[in-house]
């Protein structure tokens, strides 16, 4: 019998940001429990480098031990990662969101949360580091371009799903925060009614926006949570 050959990940500093848009896009539209068993092979083809149609001669009992291993992979919880390889290039974290441009900014809202654009948005949150000393540190000013981009594709899943639990987090606490201080100007006799008609709109924009945020966040767990053990 043909020796295969399996690199079996152990946590998603081992998968890349490419292998996971690859599985995504392979299981898109398919059933969890209808179609298990293609799901677990995709699973295994993404990340264990092997071609699809040689997983069925993996035995049975080593691919029980391999969805296991995948899934506790995937359920590792990861602080904001500010710092990783790329090719030997040290990759930073935009230093201060506040100091984004318009550029930077509008990019982010077009790619952020879409897993097929997700190495775009990856370009402008991290970029080359100039210069470090200790914890301070400067990355390198963002020209958007193609090649980039698709080297993003390369970087480490943990540090994209550390990124994106980060910003689904943030905005759900600024979220709530704004809408705090709104409701307690509300109660206030002295504002106009003007102003009250329009903090009461702004209101009803950012309840949808929490839930949708919240939304997005249950999405991004069964995302996280997808590798099944149902071989």
């Amino acid at each position: 019998m043909e020796e295969l050959k399996l690199i079996v990940p152990d946590s998603l500093e081992e998968i890349s940001l490419g292998q996971y848009q690859y599985y995504l896009g392979a299981i898109k539209g398919k059933d969890e429990v209808k179609d298990a068993e293609f799901i677990n092979k995709k699973l295994i083809e993404a990340f264990c480098g092997i071609e699809y149609d040689l997983v069925d001669k993996i035995p049975y009992r080593d691919i029980e031990r391999l969805l296991g291993v995948l899934k506790m992979a995937f359920e590792k919880d990861y602080d904001l990662i500010r710092h990783f390889k790329l090719l030997d290039v040290d990759m930073g974290f935009i230093p201060k969101l506040d100091d984004m441009s318009l550029g930077e900014y509008i990019d982010v809202e077009n790619y952020f949360g879409n897993w097929d654009d997700m190495h775009k948005a990856m370009a402008v949150l991290y970029r080359p580091v100039n210069f470090r000393s200790k914890e301070r540190y400067t990355i390198a000013p963002y020209e958007p371009s193609d090649e980039i981009n698709e080297l993003m594709k390369e970087m480490p899943l943990s540090v994209v799903m550390s990124c994106t639990l980060f910003f689904y987090n943030l905005g759900i606490e600024l979220s709530a925060t704004t809408l705090n201080f709104m409701e307690k100007t509300l109660q206030r006799e002295d504002i106009t009614s003007q102003v009250r008609m329009a903090l009461e709109k702004s209101g009803d924009g950012i309840k949808v926006s929490m839930r949708l945020l919240r939304e997005m966040s249950e999405d991004l767990m069964k995302l996280r949570h997808s590798p099944s053990t149902n071989a």
